[in-house]
């Protein structure tokens, strides 16, 4: 099977830009976030890259959620329903069972593959928090889902002022965020705006998501990737040591570990994906996006404006 190249990486000087390129939803998958995560382990270790600047390819997304289709799939895979206080068993025991040389692959084909990718997002989501590189989210277009956790992770973000959006809309599926959301907003925005966003499902503009403390700033459309390139050059110069040490201080010293925050929120994502209402949800949205994307080509922003609004206005799922 010929292996199809998610992610590009290009260098100059210090800064790395990545870019993310997966169809014209950009849609994160376990195939998508596994090369990121060898892409950014690599970088890691190159002792001249200084900052990195992540960003999508496609023209209107910087990075969708998650795969419906693929998370329905993982969901389905388990075959019962797991409670909330119980999830964190399966989830140390997949963990443990991926840390044994050679065991990765199998379990991928296994019906716990849906655990080993959300672990394998957090995973990311650790990285990124805990490098000593600046990370730089260029978000020029639509951010959904896990897409925007991943913005959220990232030190600085600079976003377009093109029209497009950016939100976590997990509630309207009978979910909370699985890849870091919730803490990764919580700590952003405090209690009680995260609590309003995520219940509410809904997205916001450049300008309100600027007003509200989500982006660091907004630029024309056209200067985004220019603007987060500058920024992450500039932060550049930071001594490794320096930053390692600003994102401690903020991330572990300024609140609860975000290790803790985040078993907490995966274990809850898989009592709430394994429940019958909400796969129905996943399945239904999967099929508007199908739909949608059969009858326009696939085109994100006609998606965003035509079919979401009408989605989020729905309740979301068995909340008992």
């Amino acid at each position: 099977m010929k292996r199809v190249d998610h992610i590009q990486a290009e260098r100059d000087g210090a800064v790395l830009t990545v870019r993310v390129l997966n169809g014209p939803y950009n849609f994160l998958t376990g195939a998508v976030t596994s090369e990121l995560a060898r892409t950014l382990a690599r970088a890691e270790h190159r002792r001249g890259v200084r900052a990195v600047v992540l960003t999508g390819e496609v023209p209107g997304v910087f990075l969708g959620h998650y795969d419906a289709e693929e998370l329905l799939a993982g969901a389905e895979a388990g075959g019962m329903r797991v409670p909330a206080a119980a999830a964190p068993g399966p989830l140390r025991l997949v963990g443990a069972l991926g840390r044994v040389p050679g065991a990765g692959r199998a379990l991928d084909r296994s019906p716990v593959a849906g655990i080993r990718a959300l672990l394998a997002f957090h995973g990311l989501i650790r990285r990124i928090q805990a490098s000593d590189k600046v990370y730089v989210a260029a978000i020029d277009g639509l951010a959904l889902g896990g897409g925007f956790e991943l913005a959220l992770a990232c030190d600085i973000r600079v976003m377009g002022d093109g029209g497009y959006k950016v939100g976590l809309v997990e509630s309207t599926l009978g979910l909370i965020p699985g890849g870091g959301g919730s803490q990764l907003l919580a700590r952003t925005l405090g209690t009680g705006r995260t609590l309003e966003l995520l219940l509410e499902g809904r997205l916001l503009g450049a300008q309100e998501a600027a007003e509200a403390g989500l982006v660091h700033r907004v630029v024309p459309h056209e200067d985004v990737r220019r603007e987060a390139a500058a920024v992450a050059l500039r932060l550049s110069q930071r001594a490794p040591g320096s930053v390692r040490a600003v994102k401690q201080a903020v991330h572990k010293g300024g609140s609860s570990s975000l290790g803790r925050g985040l078993a907490m929120e995966r274990a809850r994502f898989l009592a709430l994906a394994s429940r019958r209402s909400t796969q129905e949800h996943l399945r239904r949205y999967a099929e508007g996006v199908r739909a949608h994307r059969e009858k326009t080509g696939g085109d994100a922003a006609s998606f965003a404006e035509d079919c979401l609004p009408a989605w989020l206005a729905e309740t979301g799922g068995d909340t008992r």
